[in-house]
């Protein structure tokens, strides 16, 4: 089995659409959150490691900022309002947070401090739709080529379904189950064998 890795202007253009989508930009916190409850096999009691998270999926060498979040609540994005600097707790920290936050109708802190503890939300997924997103679904496929952009895929030949499988398989979802139909749509990207590049 070969490894393969998204062309760079492959994962340019699914960046481009998740900035066209309604995205908050508080969401990859949810998402962390929900990678914790398939680690941990439970919704409650769960460990945040935004910090971790943000250096794994976020990182981008070179920019502006550490982080390029392609979320963001303005209709007229310029680059500098899609870097988030080194200090991700001044967003996801206990202390932080809003009573009013979009972020904290879907989950909630059950121990504040520096090793807090959180829960998702009963119907979490439908709680992230509406206030994460706008009441939108998501490009998935956009967002697993951002998420992954920088992964070499193991595949007879990849494809968008590569994708998906990989995002399934990280994140704790099923694409038949009703978590990932309520938050995310497929088909949004023409991704086939000839997006990804030999990894050798």
């Amino acid at each position: 089995m070969a490894r393969y890795v998204l062309k760079p202007a492959v994962v340019q253009n699914a960046i481009e659409k998740l900035i066209q989508s309604s995205v908050h930009r508080m969401f990859p916190g949810y998402l962390c959150l929900k990678q914790q409850a398939e680690i941990h096999n439970r919704d409650s009691d769960l460990p945040f490691p935004y910090t971790e998270f943000f250096n794994q999926y976020f990182r981008v060498p070179g920019g502006q900022k550490p982080y390029l979040v392609p979320f963001t609540p303005t209709e007229n994005p310029s680059d500098e309002n899609l870097w988030v600097n080194n200090n991700v707790a001044g967003t996801y920290a206990p202390s932080s947070l809003r009573v009013d936050s979009p972020f904290t109708k879907v989950v909630k802190v059950e121990e504040s401090g520096h090793d807090s503890r959180w829960r998702l939300q009963p119907s979490h997924w439908k709680l992230a739709r509406h206030h994460l997103c706008n009441g939108e679904t998501l490009p998935a496929e956009s967002l697993a080529a951002f998420l992954f952009r920088d992964y070499a895929f193991e595949a007879e030949e990849a494809s968008a379904y590569t994708l998906i499988q990989t995002f399934e398989e990280e994140f704790g979802y099923k694409v038949s189950g009703p978590q990932f139909a309520t938050l995310y749509h497929t088909g949004d990207t023409n991704i086939n064998a000839d997006s990804f590049e030999r990894y050798d």
